[in-house]
């Protein structure tokens, strides 16, 4: 009997520690010995199991060996570490309705049975009843502390206000309890940085090149890391800056003491912010933008025209290249034309080859209930925006009406787009069948970019393509083994 092991982070409710991971699998293995089973695979997952927009891979794993056999059973701590909502378990009971088994300190439990199936319910519930009572207690706590006047309600430190120096690095004899708090001389730099942060952008001034300056004075952000433009922006849109609590978009308090920024100057600020038409949708220009993957670092590739021009056509120049500005290493780049030019050939061999067809199309069908759900989803939350977007621009609605409003819709939406693209490859709507190579390449030279694309995360399916950085030897000419499905982590290319 193959059983595996499941682990999630919890914390103990006397002591409010965490609940180790490892300690968990290493407990579970002596359960495995005593039953006399091998361990599968060591599954884990992060603290929520009843948040329902928490994504959690160990346990969809788990769901993934037991649909296909390959687990008979999962050991954990305590049933709560692997539900706290009722679908869940739902879920599992579908697919383990042939005898799988959950094993904990409290016993066995076999799915096949009604008296342990109703078991179960009654444990689940209490779980979920649990967490939505914390939930509650939680939330009146916050509601109580923002009418007080408390617009930092704890968590990690924020950029600009005291607390543990996220950015410590603990060495050999110390753990995180020695983490000293950040100086009062660095959290004064960091206030000045946003009050002429915030005058900079009323001034005009980009945030890519405030992000430079503050990266130039060594400021980094509450976490260490390097500024970039999009980082600079959500630093500066916080209310807590000008003093004010919001809640749900709602204004519900003020704090106390001085602002950091002039209220005046933080509403100025976000109003134009709140004016500003979204940029550009990736992918209209170019094929290769946020597909392409830099082989150093791993960050999706970005793309930007040039100032000369290809002498046989005159058309403009353009290059891929890891951008710094969306914490690439700046390191990797190549020319657009030579690198589509790849990607053409990459797309015709692959739709053409009947084995990698066979393949997408049994890849597709274990896949195609939850896709089916997915868009269904994805196509109400669209029209809910749609219809919003309608009413405020008749001014129907106010724009903090509209922000509040469309704020979970754009969550839910972010939410349900990676998991389609996870399960689909980034496209599920190509052709499954191989084509004559000629009638691919039809298809590539007569669409735009937007189809191109599509062809070619269809090609791809999971596959990630890297881009290498280019030999110093002078050449000027592309090299196409600097495109490789290898993964950097693992060059013999045994990982693919």
């Amino acid at each position: 009997m193959v059983l595996d092991s499941y682990g999630r982070l919890s914390r103990v409710p006397e002591t409010g520690e965490l609940e180790k991971i490892d300690t968990q699998w290493a407990d579970n293995r002596k359960v495995i010995e005593r039953i006399g089973a091998s361990l599968g695979e060591q599954l884990k997952d992060g603290l929520s199991a009843w948040k329902r927009s928490v994504r959690r891979p160990g346990w969809e794993r788990l769901l993934e060996r037991v649909e296909s056999g390959e687990s008979d059973g999962i050991v954990v701590w305590h049933t709560d570490r692997l539900f706290r909502q009722p679908r869940d378990l739902e879920k599992l009971i579908e697919l383990g309705e042939r005898g799988f088994k959950i094993y904990s300190a409290h016993g066995e439990r076999d799915l096949s049975r009604a008296d342990d199936r109703f078991i179960l319910r009654i444990e689940v519930a209490q779980a979920c009843k649990s967490s939505d009572d914390t939930s509650r207690r939680i939330k009146r706590r916050f509601a109580t502390k923002r009418e007080q006047g408390a617009g930092y309600l704890g968590g990690p430190r924020r950029f600009g206000w005291p607390g543990k120096d996220l950015a410590w690095v603990p060495g050999p004899e110390e753990t995180d309890k020695d983490r000293p708090d950040v100086t009062a001389d660095q959290v004064e730099r960091e206030r000045t940085a946003l009050r002429e942060g915030t005058d900079a952008q009323l001034a005009g001034i980009g945030q890519g090149t405030i992000a430079n300056e503050w990266n130039a004075a060594g400021l980094r952000t509450a976490l260490g890391r390097e500024w970039i433009a999009v980082t600079v922006k959500s630093v500066l849109s916080r209310p807590m800056n000008a003093g004010l609590i919001e809640h749900d978009g709602k204004l519900v308090g003020r704090m106390e003491g001085d602002p950091i920024v002039d209220p005046e100057d933080f509403e100025r600020l976000r109003a134009i912010y709140a004016a500003r038409r979204r940029g550009r949708v990736v992918g209209e220009r170019y094929i290769g933008t946020g597909i392409l993957r830099c082989w150093l670092c791993r960050m999706k590739l970005s793309a930007a025209p040039k100032d000369t021009v290809y002498k046989d056509t005159g058309e403009r120049r353009a290059v891929y290249f890891c951008n710094k500005q969306r914490r690439g290493c700046g390191k990797v780049y190549g020319d657009r034309r030579a690198i589509d030019h790849e990607l053409r050939l990459l797309v015709i061999a692959r739709q053409s080859d009947s084995r990698h067809a066979s393949a997408v199309a049994a890849a597709r069908a274990r896949v195609a209930d939850r896709l089916a759900d997915l868009r269904a989803e994805i196509g109400e939350c669209e029209q809910l925006q749609e219809a919003l977007s309608e009413r405020l621009g008749l001014r129907e609605i106010r724009l903090d009406a509209f922000d509040r409003a469309n704020k979970p819709l754009a969550a839910d939406l972010a939410r349900l787009r990676a998991e389609r693209d996870q399960l689909s490859g980034g496209n599920a709507d190509g052709p499954v069948e191989a084509q004559p190579p000629e009638e691919v390449a039809r298809q590539w030279d007569d669409g735009d970019v937007s189809e191109r694309r599509t062809m070619l995360t269809s090609a791809l399916e999971k596959n990630v393509l890297y881009l290498k950085p280019a030999a110093r030897t002078g050449a000027r000419v592309f090299d196409r083994e600097r495109l490789t499905f290898d993964d950097p982590e693992d060059p013999s290319g045994t990982a693919e």
